[in-house]
């Protein structure tokens, strides 16, 4: 038998019990969501568990659902930055489009041509290890979001 522990309400032990116990007799784990119904068999020790927690008075559903609707894809905004050799890259970056974080875009692009500097290096089938040299400024950059633009900074004076 289980005790209550420190955090638990008292209206959890007598099904945590039995399905402590259930889990211990060999008999599979119905888990806590499927509770909120009466399994089909009501001789089983699970359904005259939940018949008498329920009779005492206590609820057995599914936590509330989360007021704040998020969708499954959510993408952040798209850090699209000019190199002074005129390659461009774009990473989506993890910012809220409020405040833009500029720093974790630039550090994203650059790491982004190097990686392709890098590619370019292997394809000539060069064996030794290679290190990227430091990537050219940045000589313009822009935050977009499905087409429109968010912020940009200018190509006067560069971004780094």
């Amino acid at each position: 038998m289980s005790t209550i522990r420190e955090g638990e309400k008292a209206s959890e032990k007598p099904l945590l019990t039995l399905i402590e116990t259930s889990i211990a007799n060999g008999v599979p784990a119905v888990s806590l969501a499927a509770t909120s119904v009466l399994p089909a068999d009501k001789d089983t020790p699970l359904a005259k568990a939940i018949a008498m927690v329920k009779a005492a008075g206590y609820r057995i559903d599914r936590p509330n659902a989360s007021k704040i609707p998020r969708p499954k894809k959510r993408v952040g905004p798209t850090f699209i930055a000019e190199f002074a050799d005129g390659t461009t890259t774009r990473m989506t970056v993890f910012t809220t489009l409020k405040k833009l974080d500029w720093d974790r875009g630039e550090r994203l692009s650059q790491a982004a041509w190097e990686a392709r500097w890098r590619a370019r290096e292997r394809k000539q089938q060069r064996s030794y290890w290679i290190v990227a040299p430091v990537p050219p400024a940045i000589v313009s950059a822009r935050f977009e979001q499905d087409g429109v633009v968010l912020a940009r900074r200018p190509a006067a004076g560069g971004v780094s």
